[in-house]
């Protein structure tokens, strides 16, 4: 195993505990890793408002390029970009983390929570299974269980309006065959 003096800490750790750095001779950064970590987490905090409008000057300056690199990182990465996108959207709408969804779905053995059935909804475009939506109130923002598109569906069809959904249970048994 190799080792390299961080120039930091002052300590000889594995050269896996370096950044690659192509311009250097054996290859690797001067600082370790942990040590690089605590410079920028420090940089940052002392220069946060200069650091902001240099990067806010680049974004400027390469928004072609940025873009055109973005595009091309999408393309070559469609698993993670739909990772992503699931997690984003788990958090920013219901304050779920994708464990926190995977442990709900589990508890639900994989089944809406109203038809208790699997999902049966495929995308047109993926032609996979959508996944089992998270269902919250919309008064509270609570979330509930997690729901089938066609329940989850007709719920918001009838506002989640116990009573109307009373009349149309009603409804059915009386005008059932």
């Amino acid at each position: 195993m190799e080792t390299k003096l961080c120039f930091s800490c002052v300590q000889y750790k594995p050269t896996s505990c370096f950044h690659k750095a192509k311009k250097e001779k054996d290859g690797f950064q001067y600082h370790c890793i942990d040590c690089s970590k605590k410079y920028h987490a420090k940089r940052y905090v002392e220069q946060k408002d200069k650091l902001k409008v240099q990067l806010k000057k680049y974004k400027e300056e390469n928004k072609e390029k940025l873009e055109v690199a973005s595009l091309l990182w999408k393309k070559n990465n469609p698993d993670k970009v739909k990772q992503y996108q699931r997690t984003s959207n788990l958090r920013k709408n219901f304050g779920l983390s994708m464990d926190e969804y995977e442990q709900m779905l589990a508890k639900q053995n994989n089944l809406c929570a109203i038809c208790e059935k699997p999902e049966t909804f495929i995308h047109h475009q993926t032609k996979e299974p959508a996944r089992l939506a998270v269902d919250h109130c919309h008064k509270t923002n609570k979330v509930r269980k997690l729901l089938c598109k066609s329940c989850n569906t007709a719920l918001g069809l009838f506002k989640d309006d116990i009573g109307v959904m009373e009349n149309a249970v009603k409804y059915l048994k009386d005008h059932n065959g």
